[in-house]
């Protein structure tokens, strides 16, 4: 879990004011989502690898959890610029702000359903490749899906980058997303490839909690009364059916 059960994050003491107990909550929901999307990423797509076949709403069960964890990273990276002082542009949010390209170049899928994808030769909602361990602990599989159906004989792109940074290799890993994204250059709007790799948005997320929870921790040490607001309500009630 990347957020402790334990965390000020996820249960917020009464000392704190009702607008930091809604930045707390923005972040413990975005945090929350992009880990379950990215856990259940990779469980699919291992189990891509042996499956004997391909339902209809397996693709775009995967292509959910892609789209998932991109707009919530997102979410993540506006609350912290905004409320705990975050340059925007530091080397840490290099993945996550590729993401917002993507997602911002998403929102205008009717304009790139045209030319941009057609000459790029990809998918309305991109392509997809990870690794995974082979039969030999020596061995590394790769594979990629392209979600829907493709017109072009060309040989379909798979990119697959080395980063530094640990990761777990027991399910499927450098996951990695290529779409298309929307940005002007010299005053017109143009369209370009842009991959992104999941495993380091996720490693930077928990880097920027670990943080968080550091400072926060550090904050209210001193404070005697560790109470905490309650959260995550459930109501539920009977009544009685008109037929």
């Amino acid at each position: 879990m990347i957020l402790p059960k334990n965390s000020y994050l996820r249960n917020p003491p009464s000392i704190i004011s009702p607008k930091q107990v809604l930045t707390f909550n923005a972040l413990r929901y975005s945090i929350d989502i992009c880990e379950i999307s990215k856990n259940r990423l990779a469980e699919n797509l291992f189990k891509i690898n042996t499956a004997q076949s391909i339902e209809p709403l397996d693709f775009p069960t995967i292509f959910l959890d892609v789209w998932s964890i991109i707009n919530h990273c997102v979410i993540f990276k506006k609350i912290i610029v905004r409320e705990f002082n975050i340059n925007g542009n530091e080397p840490n949010l290099e993945e996550i702000n590729k993401a917002k390209n993507l997602r911002d170049s998403n929102q205008h899928i009717d304009e790139r359903i045209s030319e941009p994808l057609l000459s790029n030769d990809l998918p309305a909602y991109g392509l997809i490749s990870w690794r995974t361990i082979g039969i030999n602990e020596n061995e590394v599989d790769v594979s990629t899906i392209y979600s829907g159906t493709f017109t072009s004989k060309r040989k379909i792109k798979m990119t697959i980058r080395n980063p530094e940074f640990e990761t777990d290799s027991s399910n499927a890993h450098m996951i990695e997303f290529t779409s298309i994204i929307r940005e002007k250059e010299n005053g017109n709007w143009i369209f370009k490839e842009q991959n992104i790799l999941i495993d380091k948005i996720i490693y930077d997320l928990k880097s920027y909690i670990e943080l968080f929870d550091k400072q926060i921790n550090e904050q209210l040490s001193n404070h005697k009364n560790k109470e905490t607001h309650k959260s995550d309500l459930i109501v539920q009630m009977t009544g009685i059916r008109m037929i």
